[in-house]
């Protein structure tokens, strides 16, 4: 299932396109900033997701508020991007990262604080967009004082999680599992980023599957497209005329960066030139989880013998990502599960072939044989077999190149932005009381 089955029309009601459209959008992503830097443990594909969807609506004059949590002192309470979306950081809790559980208990706080914001600034919000389920707990009690239409989009599920989880992953936390089978259910609508994300969805949490909608997630074309490589590598100070192997993404364990470097360790013995490029982490020494993760695959280098081949980079911006992309021959998206895989859509979007795991919202971008492959998680010898082929067949690796750059162009932010609109679409027209019926003296609603 590919990109024009993700915008489908099912449970989209006819009166949608006539409904309002909503002026004034509230987003709600309590645990994460969208302008925080990428790579840590709380940032990654959702804050891209929720500062793109934001830029592309107030490209179109919709007025959008994303509420965040400071978690820095030095933050200012009202940031305003170039193209008109706040982002509102409100000082609740201690002004500094800290756990899931603790920002459970300030969601009451924090609701309270966006709410009272919002009456100090005079404002009214036609829809409520929650993004996780932390900002869908405190987004259940703002939509009954508000009586606004109230979409969630869950990013990940812990039930879907925990299905896939690696060896060395921690189970997802009964208050999350808890959390999540409360708040679905009392979303106005619920957003997948995947019709197998919205299968998936309505099975293991019982929800009724005309509630649930489907907008993929999607790449900026204008920063990722196709370029050179070997400028790139100079830029770079990568060799020119090595075979680079890449990873971007957050370092923990369900990205299954182990696989990569086992895979990597087969590799070695038949791929001449080989590097394996790891872009990811946090400069923060404070997110011990990162830390752990990176000491442990760092660890598991040096046992295989592979600790010379791999290279890891650190996190790097945003802005900065497509050169790492274009240096590369192949992009590897190892994950035990993805709900969609925004690293696998970049790298097709620079031209660069993807080798990823056969799981969840890869398979709606990665297409076999086509722009990249698919292979069994955790399994290293499949990985490296399919690395292999890209780097040491170049007419195939020109054709996959050539594909992954074409696929990718499906995947604007104005297509998501147009997926999103249906849906709040859809739930203003639910939400709208009927035309009043004339009876005489009296009107019947």
């Amino acid at each position: 299932m590919y990109i024009d089955d993700l915008l489908p029309d099912h449970n989209l009601l006819e009166a949608a396109a006539e409904a309002p459209r909503p002026q004034r959008i509230a987003m709600l992503s309590l645990h994460t900033s969208p302008l925080a830097a990428l790579g840590g443990r709380d940032t990654g594909g959702m804050n891209v997701y929720i500062k793109q969807l934001a830029e592309e609506f107030a490209r179109r004059e919709l007025q959008v508020d994303v509420y965040t949590r400071r978690a820095d002192g030095r933050t200012p309470l009202v940031q305003e991007t170039a193209v008109g979306f706040r982002t509102i950081s409100l000082p609740v809790g201690p002004p500094a990262a800290v756990s899931r559980a603790e920002l459970h208990a300030l969601v009451p706080a924090w609701a309270d604080a966006v709410d009272e914001f919002r009456l100090a600034d005079g404002l009214t919000y036609d829809m409520l967009h929650s993004h996780y389920w932390l900002s869908g707990l405190a987004a259940e009690r703002l939509a009954q004082r508000w009586e606004a239409p109230w979409a969630h989009m869950s990013h990940t599920l812990a039930l879907i999680k925990d299905a896939h989880r690696g060896q060395h992953q921690e189970p997802e936390s009964e208050l999350r599992i808890a959390s999540e089978a409360m708040v679905l259910p009392a979303a106005d609508g619920v957003i997948a980023s995947n019709d197998e994300e919205r299968r998936e969805a309505a099975s293991r949490y019982g929800l009724d599957p005309t509630k649930i909608y489907v907008a993929p997630c999607g790449v900026d074309l204008e920063l990722f497209h196709p370029g050179s490589r070997r400028a790139a590598r100079t830029r770079l100070g990568l060799p020119l005329d090595g075979r680079i192997v890449l990873y971007v993404g957050r370092i923990e364990p369900l990205k299954g960066i182990d696989t990569l470097i086992s895979a990597a360790a087969v590799l070695g013995q038949r791929v001449a030139r080989l590097s394996v490029a790891i872009v990811g982490g946090s400069s923060d020494p404070a997110d011990t989880a990162t830390v752990r993760e990176v000491d442990r695959l760092r660890a598991l280098a040096e046992r295989l013998g592979v600790s010379e081949l791999a290279t890891f980079h650190g996190p790097v911006e945003q802005r900065n990502l497509p050169d790492y992309y274009r240096a590369a021959n192949v992009a590897v998206v190892p994950s035990h599960y993805e709900s969609f895989g925004m690293a696998a859509l970049e790298s097709l979007a620079c031209g660069v072939p993807v080798v990823a795991s056969d799981v969840g919202g890869l398979r709606s971008t990665v297409r076999n044989g086509v722009n990249g492959y698919l292979a069994p998680a955790d399994d290293e010898r499949a990985f490296a077999r399919r690395i292999e082929r890209v780097l040491c067949r170049p007419e195939l690796a020109a054709a996959l190149s050539q594909e992954a750059a074409r696929s990718a162009r499906r995947y604007s932010w104005k297509r998501v932005a147009d997926a999103n609109l249906a849906v709040y679409h859809n739930l203003l027209a639910a939400a709208a009381p009927p035309e009043p019926t004339d009876v005489g003296w009296e009107l019947v609603y």
